[in-house]
Order: C-alpha cells, then sequence, then structure tokens
C-alpha cells in the first residue's frame, strides 16, 4: 500500500491516472507479493517458478479488479468522500485539506484484491490429497462359482 500511494504521488501529477499506476504497480509486485506469501503463509514450494506460474493469474486477475476498482473510486472522489463523512459525522476536521491523495481508496482496493487472492491461493496452493488406489471389493464372477 506504501509502494503504490508513493507511486501515486510521483506520477499522478505527470499526467497518468491513478488505474493505470495501480495496474503497473501491481505488475511488478506480482512476484514479490508470491514470494511473501510463499514464505510466511504456505511454506516455501519445492519448484518456485512453477508456483509462481501457477499464482500469476490471481495476481493478474486481482490487478485487473484493483485496477477498474481504483480507476472507479478515483472517478467518484472516494478519498474526498471519506473526508467529507469523517468531518461531518465524526468531527474530525483534515490536517491538510489541499493534499490530494488516494489513500482511503487504496485501502478499499487493498482489502477487495487481498480477500481475491487469499481465497484463490487457498485453492491453488493447498495440499494435493495423494492419489490413492481405493481398493475395491473383489468382483466374483458368477461363472467361476459353478
Amino acid at each position: 500500500m506504501v509502494g503504490y500511494n508513493v507511486s501515486v504521488a510521483h506520477f499522478e501529477p505527470l499526467g497518468y491516472p491513478a488505474s493505470t499506476i495501480y495496474a503497473v504497480f501491481y505488475l511488478l509486485y506480482i512476484p514479490v507479493g508470491h514470494a511473501l506469501t510463499s514464505m510466511f503463509v504456505f511454506g516455501w514450494p519445492e519448484d518456485y517458478l512453477p508456483s509462481l506460474a501457477a499464482n500469476a493469474p490471481i495476481g493478474l486477475t486481482a490487478m485487473a479488479i484493483g485496477s477498474m476498482l481504483t480507476g472507479f473510486l478515483s472517478k467518484v472522489g472516494f478519498d474526498a468522500m471519506v473526508e467529507d463523512w469523517k468531518e461531518s459525522f465524526l468531527g474530525i476536521v483534515p490536517s491538510q485539506k489541499s493534499e490530494e491523495g488516494e489513500f482511503y481508496a487504496s485501502l478499499v482496493v487493498m482489502v477487495v484484491t487481498g480477500v481475491w487472492c487469499y481465497v484463490l491461493s487457498l485453492y491453488v496452493n493447498s495440499a494435493k490429497p495423494e492419489d490413492k488406489e481405493v481398493a475395491k471389493p473383489a468382483m466374483k464372477d458368477p461363472a467361476k462359482e459353478l
């Protein structure tokens, strides 16, 4: 989240939309995120590159969801709406009204894509049950019974 907000601070003044910044940042983050998830959640895989290849579609779909959601939240002015809500209902006056940012939108995107990635990663990275052949009961041949 920090990396994305730093990227927005550097590239949004240059005219890049928030959704494009998110897409490029997340594309570069996929291998890093997979390595962190492998180390801390599922354990390091025996073959890292095939594991990364199996998990890359999860990151790419999360990137697409995050880009669309970031673009939508930026277009509707989500951060300004949250600041107004905080000011109206909680009485919290923002310290710097002039600074534009994507902090609250990035929190929403982080939660949505985090849940998406976690659920799909559980499915992809779960231990595969070993193929055990179930012993079938021996079929009796009625012809041999006579």
